[in-house]
């Protein structure tokens, strides 16, 4: 810098500054290249092993879905029971809204109807379904056997009185005759014009779960049937049989057709939650029950 004396001393130290910085800046680039090829060489070698390397075939192991089987009644089977059955969780639910609008299953044939039922499941699930007894449909009563008696007519006679013997006629009732719903068994029911044996049994059978009839019209609720039967049915005034709500079980309440599960359910929660119910007043405050679902029930229910 001495030897530049037509310099100020402020240009000299710019000089010196601008020395220092390009001194610097040569040392850096120098550290950067000497580091550079030993990074990229790694970097190729990495990239050439990786390559190198064979790709390996990885397998997963897939949990199998295991399904438990057990007997089970579909009418009181839980959400869990059905779940560990294998059924899917939306048929659960269209197994609860089948029961709350459509009643009970009364044969494993009922329940093959399951939506979603495949094959596969309806072999697997088919021995294990069960029935409880006052779900089932009421047996018809077993006729009679009719023996043969001996007697010193010809063997063409005989045969004919045993066709008539073994396949009575069945009486029907003239206009104006009637029938007692509430006390009439399945062959009375049968005298109705309009009324076969799978009719009269599922009357016989509603009147049973219902505790008795208190209207005509709860018979066409049984079964489909025309308006013309209602003519040949009376109703006597026989007390019902009611159900105490207070100390009854959610199974035992959605046994009765006018309640459905949900009803049931919403009962005994109000019970667990803010005690016994005291009228039926209280009852229609509940979630699920409609002002029509408070007519049907006020003759079945007692506090």
């Amino acid at each position: 810098m001495k030897r530049l004396p037509f310099l100020t001393s402020a240009q000299r130290r710019a000089l010196l500054v601008l020395e220092w910085i390009l001194l610097l800046g040569i040392i850096g680039v120098a550290i950067w290249q000497a580091k550079t090829p030993k990074t990229a060489k790694v970097e190729i070698t990495r990239k050439r092993e990786w390559n190198a390397t064979p790709l390996q075939q990885y397998t997963y192991a897939e949990e199998e879905e295991s399904f438990e089987t057990f007997p089970f009644d579909p009418n009181t089977a839980d959400s869990t029971t059905l779940l560990r059955l294998g059924l899917a969780p939306w048929q659960v639910r269209s197994i609860y809204h089948y029961r709350a609008k459509h009643g009970r299953y009364h044969t494993p044939e009922d329940f093959m109807r399951l939506p979603g039922m495949t094959n596969e499941q309806w072999q697997r699930l088919r021995p294990y379904i069960r029935i409880a007894k006052e779900f089932q449909y009421v047996d018809p009563a077993p006729q009679k056997s009719f023996q043969k008696k001996p007697t010193t007519e010809p063997v063409a006679t005989q045969m004919i009185e045993i066709h008539r013997d073994s396949f009575p006629k069945q009486e029907k009732l003239s206009l104006g005759q009637t029938i007692d719903i509430n006390t009439a068994d399945t062959t009375q029911l049968k005298m109705i014009p309009g009324i076969a044996s799978k009719r009269a049994i599922r009357i016989v059978a509603y009147r049973k779960a219902l505790g008795g009839f208190v209207s005509i019209e709860q018979a066409m609720e049984a079964i489909e049937m025309p308006d013309s039967v209602l003519k040949y049915m009376t109703l006597s005034s026989l007390p019902v049989q009611k159900i105490n709500v207070n100390k009854l079980s959610v199974q035992r309440l959605m046994n009765h057709p006018y309640l459905s599960f949900y009803q049931a359910k919403a009962i005994n929660e109000y019970r667990r939650n803010k005690g016994e119910l005291h009228s039926i007043e209280e009852l229609s405050g509940l979630e699920g029950f409609r002002p029509s679902d408070i007519d049907r029930l006020k003759s079945y229910v007692e506090f």
